[in-house]
């Protein structure tokens, strides 16, 4: 069994590091897709590592190389995304490739309201903030919770709480979270 870590617009972080050491034991293989290809970029602000995210890669870009991953990988898969990420996951779970798919956790990722006619073919936890500052959460929920293979977790969380370099960080989150995790792997 291996595993797919996707990136937020950070790309490749600490906590991204600190999280696969972690899940690493449980797993043959560990692969972090990040938007930036292993490059590691330091952001002074969230706005600029989104404006970065936005001129160097995009969403469809990020989802391409997940996708081209997935089908790849030997073996069953599961697959983990933050934010951008997650929505990449989210997307791939809906795709025929998904058979190589065991799992999909996806966190916080706000793009799946664009694309909420996505039915996953696998397992499919979609770990929802308390808010987002810039749309209602309550329609995207009410949009994919009753989907088949979709669990749908809602925290007291804001928008990247598992990522040490948001300003939205928790560190309770993130332990709880990532012990959650452990416990979801083989």
């Amino acid at each position: 069994m291996n595993l797919i870590v996707v990136s937020d617009i950070f790309g490749k972080t600490e906590s991204i590091n600190k999280l696969t050491a972690q899940l690493s034991p449980f797993y043959s293989e560990v692969t972090v897709i990040d938007p930036y290809e292993g490059q590691n970029i330091s952001f002074e602000k969230e706005e600029h590592a989104y404006r970065h995210f936005q001129q160097n890669c995009g969403i469809k870009k990020l989802t391409t190389l997940l996708e081209k991953e997935a089908i790849n990988s030997k073996g069953k898969i599961d697959i983990i995304g933050f934010s951008v990420g997650g929505s990449s996951a989210w997307e791939i779970s809906g795709k025929d490739i998904s058979t190589n798919i065991r799992n999909v956790v996806s966190f916080y990722s706000s793009r799946i309201r664009e694309k909420t006619n996505v039915s996953p073919k696998c397992s499919t936890s979609l770990i929802f903030p308390a808010t987002e500052k810039s749309f209602d959460l309550e329609p995207v929920i009410q949009a994919v919770e009753n989907k088949q293979n979709v669990e749908v977790i809602r925290t007291n969380y804001l928008h990247g709480f598992m990522n040490s370099e948001s300003k939205n960080f928790s560190e309770t989150g993130y332990k709880y979270f990532s012990d959650w995790l452990a416990k979801k792997a083989p």
